[in-house]
């Protein structure tokens, strides 16, 4: 999955993301972006997707899709396969006010030592009425979560919601992903297809029986 700390560390960041992500890990992050957007962003142009990572979730929607990163390197790579990637950071997004419809960043937050200067740079390039999207680490697997030395902090539901508060999002919410186990599995049996029945199905029904992947959070914002 993919990660843009804001750090002096671009060369070492951007040559970790271009060398992993092969087989099974890149398809499983395709079914990922493919559920976001069409369960959360579909109908929506354009949409922002800040510190994108190997680009799964820019790659459901090359048109109306703009990813931002800080890593030159990683920028002119995606942009040399016909991504639309422009070289920028968490807190400096090169578009202007009320520029997009929706924003989505991904495991991104927990590397920031600003996450409220991130946020509120994102409410900024959002329109009114405007939608983001942000996933993070919640403190349940809390050794797991250090295993990354670039990681700065894990969120709660009450964290997300001061970082929306402060940003002035008129409203959010924020709840734990969909039941993921077991989508590795499903992939290799019955190919993306039915991955993605599988996390439609999570993120349904399982959901409302309480199977959730309580590792991570995601936050739901409007402008």
């Amino acid at each position: 999955m993919g990660v843009a700390a804001v750090s002096s560390s671009r060369a070492p960041y951007g040559n970790y993301i271009l060398r992993t992500g092969k087989g099974i890990v890149g398809r499983v992050e395709l079914v990922l972006g493919a559920h976001w957007y069409r369960s959360r962003f579909a109908g929506r142009a354009p949409i922002l997707d800040l510190g994108p990572g190997r680009c799964w979730f820019t790659k459901q929607n090359v048109k109306d899709i703009v990813a931002v990163d800080n890593a030159p390197g990683l920028v002119d790579h995606f942009a040399g396969q016909g991504i639309n990637i422009k070289l920028g950071t968490a807190y400096d997004i090169p578009f202007p006010e009320a520029y997009f419809e929706g924003a989505f960043c991904c495991w991104l937050f927990e590397h920031l030592a600003e996450p409220v200067r991130s946020i509120m740079e994102i409410h900024r390039v959002l329109k009114p009425g405007g939608y983001a999207c942000i996933i993070v680490p919640s403190p349940n697997n809390i050794a797991a979560f250090y295993d990354d030395y670039t990681h700065v902090r894990p969120f709660t539901p009450t964290s997300l919601k001061q970082l929306a508060d402060d940003a002035a999002f008129t409203r959010s919410r924020s709840e734990y992903l969909p039941w993921t186990r077991g989508l590795t599995q499903v992939l290799r049996l019955f190919g993306s297809k039915g991955a993605g029945r599988y996390l439609r199905f999570s993120d349904t029904t399982l959901r409302r029986a309480g199977l959730l992947n309580r590792d991570h959070l995601m936050l739901d914002a409007w402008k």
